[in-house]
């Protein structure tokens, strides 16, 4: 919850403050809960990562949608400098079994977490990030460690670690009046620079900071935000050869970002979806380059 110096008055007479403490009080109880389960496998996937001595660690949370997983697992392994991991957080029995085989398959190491606890899609989110962070990252320890969304696709070479050789963190930037965050789908770190500063990657809804933002007060504020850099996001317009018609697809760096992929059921644009970010990185994969996809120079901002 926000200091209580910045809630008004017509917050106090409306127990605002008393709201937010009681749900940051409950949410402090589920996720601690959930950090504690144990995930089935958890033992082999540990030995099999451990003897891969990862250096830099990438893990993506899985949500549901077998398909972001099958692309990704195509394109970011051979872009990433650095191991990347599939935790499942999926509640989809299906979903978990075609991701399992996906990445089974891929050679990309895979752990089902365990049933989450949470429905709403940011605390959900975070509390796998947290047991993530706490189960893998702090016992394995590598030296760079970050997380991308599960339908955010490197098309492009990504270094986690050139990105904070000389900074502590980078990723893309929230920010609201009461502090700032990176992304949840795309944050790196510098693991030893903010191992002693207790990473929570809980939503802060009374801050109105997104999943993740709950590092405002663990991280973020510590840092002077001038001296830092920070991913960018852009709308750019994209077409497949021979194709007349565009697709506006959100760019993070090097990345390519579906946005909302596992909440999209009964969406008209689904299938779509689906089938134009599967063109665009066989385009990619078998040689081809994003300039050829690119329709016109014509690109917004969103960050």
């Amino acid at each position: 919850m926000r200091a209580l110096s910045d809630y008004r008055l017509a917050d106090w007479s409306k127990g605002t403050p008393l709201v937010h403490g009681i749900k940051r009080a409950r949410n402090v109880a589920i996720e601690r809960i959930f950090r504690s389960l144990p995930a089935r496998g958890y033992d082999a996937f540990m030995a099999d990562l451990t003897a891969r001595r990862p250096d830099v660690l990438a893990i993506t949370i899985a949500y549901n949608t077998p398909w972001v997983i099958d692309v990704m697992t195509q394109i970011t392994p051979p872009n990433l400098a650095g191991t990347l991991v599939v935790c499942d957080n999926s509640r989809k029995s299906a979903a978990r079994r075609e991701i399992a085989r996906i990445c089974r398959d891929r050679g990309v190491p895979y752990l089902a977490l365990p049933f989450n606890l949470e429905h709403h899609p940011c605390r959900s989110h975070g509390i796998a990030l947290n047991w993530a962070y706490h189960n893998i990252v702090a016992q394995v320890k590598p030296r760079v460690f970050g997380f991308l969304d599960h339908d955010l696709f490197a098309i492009e070479p990504l270094d986690f670690a050139a990105q904070v050789a000389d900074q502590p963190v980078y990723g893309l930037i929230n920010q609201s009046a009461w502090g700032w965050n990176l992304w949840a789908g795309f944050c790196m770190f510098d693991r030893a620079a903010i191992a002693g500063l207790r990473p929570d990657f809980n939503n802060d809804n009374p801050r109105l900071l997104d999943t993740g933002g709950r590092k405002w007060l663990r991280i973020y504020r510590h840092f002077d935000r001038d001296r830092i850099r920070f991913a960018v996001g852009r709308m750019q317009e994209l077409h497949l050869p021979g194709d007349p018609r565009a697709l506006f697809v959100q760019r993070v760096d090097n990345c390519l970002h579906v946005g909302g992929a596992s909440f999209r059921d009964g969406d008209d644009n689904k299938t779509k979806l689906e089938d134009f970010h599967r063109a665009v990185v066989r385009h990619l994969l078998s040689g081809g380059t994003l300039a050829e996809l690119t329709k016109r120079p014509n690109e917004r901002r969103v960050a």
